[in-house]
């Protein structure tokens, strides 16, 4: 067999391996922690629609509210702030009259407004959880990559062959047989 068939069938051998071995190169798997994560994640945003076991972390429940801060305040106005207000015009001397009922007034118009502003609060404080977790799982990033097709990785083993040194030593030795070959020819050519 000439050298230049040989530098052909080796290059040629050398590629199929390379490209065959590409096509047959296996998918990632997805961990056991990425498999937990991924569930996590799908939880999650299933609670921030509305379902999911996380559910509660993301309502705003207005009984809650009003159960730990509106009953509370209403209660503390109602038996400490207005006798506190009352006891004092009475100890002035007023009992009854507009500025004692202008101060109650202005009293629970201050009251509604905290109240007001507490529910705010609360409010925000259920977007910013769910801003958070979104946030937190955008920044998880993805699991497992999707696998590439089988086209797909011979066209990667092809790319990779041609751009390796592999590639680079078989067309060195194609072109020195094909040169070597070229020589040979043109000095038959002259002796004969």
């Amino acid at each position: 067999m000439d050298p230049m068939t040989m530098a052909l069938l080796a290059a040629g051998v050398s590629a199929a391996g390379s490209i065959g071995s590409s096509a047959l190169a296996r998918n990632p798997k997805e961990t056991k922690t990425q498999k937990q994560r991924r569930k996590l994640v799908d939880d999650l945003i299933a609670s921030l629609q509305g379902g999911g076991s996380f559910n509660d972390l993301f309502e705003m429940d207005d009984e809650a509210f009003k159960k730990s801060f509106v009953d509370p305040a209403k209660s503390r106005f109602k038996n400490q702030i207005a006798p506190q207000i009352q006891q004092g015009y009475i100890s002035g001397g007023q009992q009854r009259g507009t500025g004692l009922d202008d101060t109650l007034a202005r009293a629970g118009v201050d009251m509604d407004q905290l109240l007001n502003e507490q529910y705010m609060n609360f409010q925000q404080g259920a977007l910013n959880r769910k801003s958070s977790v979104l946030s937190g799982i955008l920044g998880v990033g993805e699991g497992v990559q999707p696998g590439l097709s089988t086209g797909e990785k011979l066209r990667e083993g092809t790319a990779g062959y041609f751009s390796s040194d592999a590639f680079g030593s078989s067309l060195d030795r194609i072109l020195e047989a094909n040169s070597t070959r070229q020589k040979n020819t043109n000095r038959e050519g002259f002796a004969t």
